[in-house]
């Protein structure tokens, strides 16, 4: 079964946080997402009042890891009243499933409404149920 779970220990990630650029006000979460046989991606990000900043992603190439990891840190965002999102993702191919699944558009690294893209997500589970 995929869970994915925000891991309170850091420390296994610091060769992943050693190279990011922050800001002394970023304060790091990681969620993994993990099957029964391990943990198979991670994300790491940040809030802010404005937005949720989201600089590292593994998905192992899973397209579905990388939609459940990237939704999970929206969902959050959205429940903390947070409208915006920033990827800071610089892998050329990691951008390129993040356009696949509609989190950024046009080369661009922001996603102005979390809200339409979390609506969205219930649009296709009503219209999945009706066909």
């Amino acid at each position: 079964m995929l869970r994915i779970l925000e891991q309170t220990d850091l420390s296994k990630y610091s060769d992943v946080t050693a190279d990011l650029q922050l800001t002394p006000f970023d304060e790091l979460h990681i969620s993994e997402v993990a099957e029964s046989d391990g943990v198979k991606g991670f994300i790491v990000y940040s809030y802010t009042p404005e937005a949720v900043t989201i600089h590292a992603l593994e998905d192992g190439g899973d397209l579905n890891y990388c939609d459940g990891l990237v939704r999970s840190v929206l969902f959050k965002a959205e429940l903390k009243g947070i409208e915006r999102a920033v990827f800071r993702i610089e892998a050329p191919e990691m951008h390129k499933r993040l356009e696949m699944l509609r989190f950024v558009q046009n080369g661009q690294n922001v996603l102005e409404n979390i809200a339409a893209i979390m609506d969205s997500c219930k649009s296709c589970k009503e219209n999945h149920g009706t066909t």
